[in-house]
C-alpha cells in the first residue's frame, strides 16, 4: 500500500502552512523512535545536496545542546504515546517556538492542539495493521511536505506523481524480487549494505526485517565498511551465516560503484554469501521509494518463511509494559 500512502499523505498535507520564521532556522531536529523516525533518516540522505542546514534525528529523552531558539523541531510519534518524544515535548517550547508535530493521535495530538502548533495528523486509511513501520509512506511524505513548505527542499506534485506511477507499474516485479530474496535469506543473518542517498533506506529495511520478519539484521555503509568490516568477517565461524544484501545504484559516485565490485570479491574469498538489488528508477526520490517497496516485501516474506505473523511485536510490547511497572 506504499503508493496509496504516498498519494493520500501528499493530498492530506496540501493545505499545510508555516510562518516565515520556520524558514530561517539553523538546523532541523526530528525527535522520534523506531518507525516514527525513519522518515528523517530517509530524507536527510535523499536531499543531502539540497539541505543547507543539518537534518538531525534524536532518539532519546534528552534535548541536545544544539537545539536552540533557532532550531526547527519536528516531534514525531505515530501513536502519539512514545514516551521519549513526549519527554521532549514537555520542555521544547521553552527552547524554540519553531515546532511541528507528526502523529495519528494520543497525547502528542493533544499537545499539538493545546499549543496550537502546525503539523500533520495522519489519517492512516492505508495502514490497516496500525504499526508505524508499515506507515513509512505517510511518514516520509508528511515530513517531505513539511520541509518543502518551509523551503528547505524542493518537491513538486509531478515528483510525487512520478513516484506513484513507477511504484504502481512495478509492484509485481518488486514483490517477486523481495520474495525471491527472502527465500535466500531464510535462516541467515542479513547485512544490508548501501551508500549515499539510500542509507536511510538501509536503516528502514533493517528495522522492518527485525520487526516484521522477527529476524536479526544489521546494516553498513560503503565506503565506510571497506575501512574495517572486511577484516571482521573471519571470526567467529558463525559469520558464515551472514548474507550480505548490496543495495546498489547507477546514481552513486563512480568510485563507490567500483567498491561494490571489489567488496564482492572479498566476500567470495571469505566464502560469505551475498545478493544485490539494483533499483531501476531514474531519480533519487523514485529509487528511494522503490527500495522502500522492495524492502517491505523482503521483510514480509521473511516472516512468512519464518512462520510468524509480521504484524505483532510481542517483545517490544512486553518491554513497554515491563517499563511501566
Amino acid at each position: 500500500m506504499l503508493a496509496e500512502q504516498i498519494r493520500h499523505a501528499w493530498s492530506q498535507t496540501s493545505s499545510l502552512q508555516l510562518s516565515a520564521d520556520y524558514k530561517k532556522c539553523q538546523n532541523i531536529v526530528v525527535f522520534g523512535m523506531g518507525g516514527s523516525a525513519l522518515a528523517a533518516d530517509i530524507l536527510s540522505t535523499i536531499f543531502s545536496d539540497q539541505l543547507s542546514v543539518p537534518l538531525l534525528t534524536v532518539h532519546d529523552y534528552n534535548i541536545p545542546a544544539y537545539v536552540t531558539a533557532d532550531s526547527f523541531v519536528v516531534l514525531s510519534s505515530y501513536s502519539g504515546t512514545t514516551e521519549e518524544t513526549l519527554a521532549a515535548a514537555k520542555t521544547i517550547l521553552t527552547i524554540t517556538k519553531h515546532v511541528v508535530v507528526v502523529t495519528t493521535g494520543g497525547e502528542l495530538k493533544n499537545f499539538m492542539e493545546t499549543q496550537q502548533l502546525p503539523g500533520y495528523c495522519i489519517e492512516p486509511t492505508y495502514n490497516p495493521c496500525g504499526q508505524p513501520r508499515i506507515a513509512v509512506g505517510y511518514a516520509v511524505v508528511g515530513l517531505l511536505r513539511i520541509l518543502t513548505v518551509a523551503g528547505y527542499v524542493t518537491c513538486v506534485d509531478q515528483d510525487i506523481d512520478d513516484v506513484i506511477h513507477y511504484l504502481e507499474g512495478n509492484r509485481e516485479l518488486l514483490r517477486d524480487a523481495g520474495k525471491e530474496l527472502a527465500q535466500r535469506l531464510t535462516g541467515k543473518m542479513p547485512v544490508f549494505t548501501g551508500s549515499e542517498f539510500l542509507l536511510g533506506n538501509l536503516h528502514t529495511v533493517t528495522n522492518q526485517t527485525n520487526e516484521n520478519g522477527k529476524n536479526f539484521a544489521c546494516w553498513f555503509a560503503i565506503p565506510e565498511l571497506n575501512h574495517h568490516l572486511m577484516e571482521g568477517l573471519g571470526f567467529p565461524t558463525t559469520t558464515k551465516q551472514l548474507h550480505f544484501v548490496f543495495v546498489e545504484s547507477h546514481l552513486y559516485h563512480e568510485r563507490v560503484q567500483k567498491r561494490y565490485v571489489v567488496t564482492r570479491q572479498v566476500l567470495d574469498k571469505q566464502k560469505i554469501a551475498y545478493d544485490s538489488f539494483v533499483p531501476t528508477a531514474t531519480t533519487k526520490l523514485m529509487q528511494s521509494f522503490e527500495v522502500l517497496q522492495w524492502g517491505s516485501y523482503v521483510s514480509f516474506y521473511l516472516a512468512i518463511n519464518n512462520q510468524v505473523d509480521p504484524s505483532p511485536i510481542p517483545w517490544v510490547d512486553f518491554f513497554k509494559h515491563a517499563l511501566k511497572k
